[in-house]
């Protein structure tokens, strides 16, 4: 009676092992084949013209051109939609020296969206060539024909090496650019011993502005500023770097006089 109940137990035991592997086998085998069917699936769609790109959807291109973009991309109307790698091309777009920020994603089934915010120059810098340079501060490209060179230039720095020495006076003249004052600055040039001097557009005029306190340097010199202007008297040079006044340079025919204006 015991041999039969533990052969018996045996066969339970058994019984249990093959129905696990059988059904383990099956679940390989189902599991195999939606695999396949996934991936004959995917293929089939990797060549179907339903998501072949149709529309490319570019916004935020002001510089660039549509054309230019399409080709930097290396894109084309006829790549499936599904195949491409978003990834690298978000990494080839933020790359790109007038791109600031950049998002790509597709739209089923055969539309891709391309949104770019572009660097937009406020001025030059000279550093053996002259370079555009945006609000931040960032050199970005040479300059080319298309875009043009009307813009304040920046002068002090001889090449890419001293930049970050220059960098807080940069940021500085930046921030006077960036307000709006009605002056037309042509030139800022920078010094690391003696600061900031622009030059205005109009009349050439060098205004000597320092390192320290420049915003309010800047008030006081604008403040001297128009009230000659209107007065219409001419000056060679305004220097704003004296704590408790301005200093004027003013022209007399050919004969120059110094006087002192407080600010």
């Amino acid at each position: 009676m015991k041999k039969e109940e533990e052969k018996a137990s045996r066969f339970r035991t058994t019984f249990r092992l093959i129905q696990r592997m059988t059904w383990g086998f099956i679940l390989v085998l189902v599991f195999s084949f939606a695999v396949y069917l996934g991936n004959r699936a995917y293929r089939e769609l990797q060549v179907s013209s339903t998501f072949r790109v149709k529309t490319i959807a570019i916004r935020g291109n002001h510089t660039l051109s549509r054309k230019d973009l399409i080709y930097y991309l290396g894109l084309n109307e006829n790549s499936n939609l599904l195949t491409l790698d978003l990834k690298s091309l978000y990494r080839k777009l933020i790359s790109h020296p007038w791109i600031k920020n950049a998002s790509i994603h597709r739209s089923l089934p055969s539309t891709l969206s391309i949104d770019i915010e572009e660097r937009v120059p406020v001025a030059l810098i000279k550093l053996g060539k002259f370079y555009y340079m945006d609000k931040d501060g960032v050199i970005f490209d040479k300059i080319n024909k298309d875009v043009g060179c009307d813009f304040p230039v920046f002068t002090g720095p001889r090449d890419f090496s001293e930049v970050s020495a220059y960098f807080p006076l940069i940021t500085e003249a930046l921030s006077i650019l960036n307000r709006k004052t009605g002056l037309i600055i042509s030139e800022f040039h920078l010094d690391l011993n003696h600061g900031i001097t622009l030059i205005t557009l109009n009349d050439a005029l060098p205004v000597r502005l320092g390192r320290k306190d420049l915003s309010r340097r800047f008030r006081r010199f604008q403040t001297v500023y128009h009230y000659l202007r209107r007065r219409e008297i001419p000056i060679k040079t305004i220097d704003c770097r004296y704590p408790d006044r301005v200093v004027v340079k003013y022209i007399h025919n050919a004969s120059e006089g110094k006087r002192e204006k407080t600010g």
